[in-house]
């Protein structure tokens, strides 16, 4: 299970976060089960606006920890661990950039962008690599907190069966997956309103701050047969995402090209619009003079200086 809460942003309003009304009894709930394991994902920023955000995530965190004292397993031998740093020097030393110290902060910024070519690969390679030596490290049965940029959230999208969030980027992308997801209702909204007003959460198993309904979603990942959400998850995958085939890349790149080819076709029809309209500059002197000729003025009189 991961639980990957959102900050509380900036205008105090309640439903930005779960922390501080749903967070403890979440996990909770999730804790008391003995065949969850918790992957526990804060927003970095959380409690840095309202100081119970801060206080309710410390809570949580020592919640997780204590219950890591009531199981036991086999764990990774050294060689996991060894591993995990060679793969974390390798990327480190792929992703690491070396400043002049004069240097300003374009210089510094034009240094630190996406790297190009071989070097893209290369980081994607290791980044892959770091996270396989990473989850590898740690023992299965543990409750995780993860912080940090590393490891991502959408690697722990992918050792997760199911994601509990709150309405935020985060529910889109996981949407990609079709796994089952659950949001935190903590507007003060009836489910019903809470579903018309934010379209993530029409396919989702809705939480209240007393973490209702979190036996039917259990149910729901343990069970495919009481997943009654599955095909609503597909449609709305499409309909925020957009069709997986083909590829997003190439259905952006066919867009663009279809925009340059109606520019294109757009600049043909003017210029010839334009060159029927618009006479050439001899044209333009012949008819001029042909204009003054029908007029029948006389040539200016020539005048001698004395």
């Amino acid at each position: 299970m991961l639980y990957a809460p959102t900050w509380e942003g900036w205008d105090g309003n309640p439903g930005n976060t779960s922390v501080i009304l749903a967070g403890e009894n979440i996990v909770r709930e999730l804790l008391t089960d003995p065949k969850v394991r918790l992957l526990y994902k804060p927003h970095p920023m959380t409690g840095s606006v309202d100081p119970r955000a801060g206080r309710a995530n410390d809570r949580i965190r020592a919640m997780i920890a204590e219950a890591n004292t009531k199981r036991s397993g086999d764990r990774p031998g050294p060689e996991a661990a060894a591993e995990l740093a060679r793969r974390a020097d390798e990327l480190n030393r792929l992703t690491s950039t070396a400043f002049r110290p004069s240097a300003d902060e374009i210089e510094r910024m034009k240094l630190q962008g996406a790297p190009d070519g071989d070097r893209a690969a290369a980081v994607a390679a290791a980044t892959t690599a770091w996270e396989s030596a990473y989850w590898a490290s740690l023992p299965v049965w543990e409750h995780q907190i993860v912080t940090g940029p590393r490891p991502a959230i959408f690697t722990c999208f992918n050792q997760a069966d199911v994601l509990i969030s709150d309405v935020s980027s985060v529910v889109s992308d996981y949407l990609t997956s079709e796994k089952p997801y659950a949001v935190a209702n903590t507007s003060g909204m009836t489910e019903e309103e809470f579903r018309a007003a934010f379209p993530t959460v029409r396919a989702a198993t809705i939480l209240t701050p007393e973490a209702e309904g979190m036996a039917g979603l259990l149910e729901a990942v343990r069970d495919p047969e009481k997943d009654t959400l599955a095909a609503a998850r597909s449609e709305l995958k499409v309909h925020l995402l957009g069709p997986s085939d083909p590829p997003s890349l190439v259905r952006f790149n066919q867009a663009t090209q279809a925009l340059c080819d109606k520019a294109d076709e757009r600049r043909a029809r003017m210029a010839t619009r334009l060159s029927d309209e618009i006479p050439s500059q001899r044209e333009a002197r012949d008819a001029a003079e042909e204009m003054e000729l029908e007029s029948g003025s006389p040539e200016p009189e020539e005048t001698a200086t004395v």
